[in-house]
């Protein structure tokens, strides 16, 4: 495909003993296919006489995209949320399926562009490409979770959107920059990932 982002080269996070940094101890309370909990003992910076103890919830990476088409709009999608059990309007994202040691910016990209068009049946058109905007930490208070973000643009929907069997989009939906903005002031855009990539596209100058 053209414009695929294969060979995007962009820095990865890793959650690892750096610079003062330690985990000294950690003892696994609970894991299944998507979360774990760990009792973890660390040193820090500036506590390095007795190990701080925390609770720390392991998820594994994300991706989050921006989905922009050659008239500028952004493409939203509705999903439900079990959790919160309300229907929400965000961007496209997902998880990226291999251990945290394991990826690589190529998986990064190519779980990036599945989640797009399973998410919103979306792919970039030719000589489209994608961007990356780093990453964010969704509530680093307790889990280690970070999720790449990306805008993708110029991108057609080309096909009804494909989730797994997980999940359920009810619709897809286009909105120009002003109209993104006003559904953030007016609160009807809450989920942390696409705050994050307006965010991150606001302070680029991209909106």
């Amino acid at each position: 495909m053209a414009g695929d982002g294969s060979r995007l080269e962009f820095p990865l996070f890793r959650v690892e003993d750096h610079d003062g940094w330690e985990l000294v101890s950690s003892r696994r309370l609970f894991e299944n296919p998507h979360v774990s909990v760990d009792e973890n003992r660390y040193l820090t910076p500036h506590r390095r006489q007795e190990p701080v103890p925390w609770l720390v919830v392991e998820r594994k990476a994300a991706v989050a995209i921006a989905p922009v088409t050659a008239d500028g709009e952004f493409v939203l999608i509705s999903q439900e949320r079990l959790p919160v059990r309300q229907t929400l309007w965000e961007f496209p994202a997902g998880q990226i399926d291999v251990p945290l040691a394991e990826i690589t910016p190529e998986i990064v990209v190519e779980t990036a562009l599945r989640e797009l068009r399973e998410e919103c049946g979306g792919v970039l058109a030719e000589g489209g490409r994608l961007e990356p905007l780093g990453w964010f930490l969704p509530s680093q208070g307790f889990t280690d979770e970070h999720v790449y973000l990306f805008r993708a643009e110029p991108v057609c929907v080309a096909s009804r959107p494909d989730p797994d069997g997980s999940e359920h989009i009810s619709d897809v939906r286009l909105a120009s920059p002003g109209e993104l903005r006003r559904m953030i002031a007016a609160n009807e855009i809450t989920t942390a990932l696409t705050l994050a990539l307006f965010a991150r596209m606001a302070a680029k100058g991209t909106l």
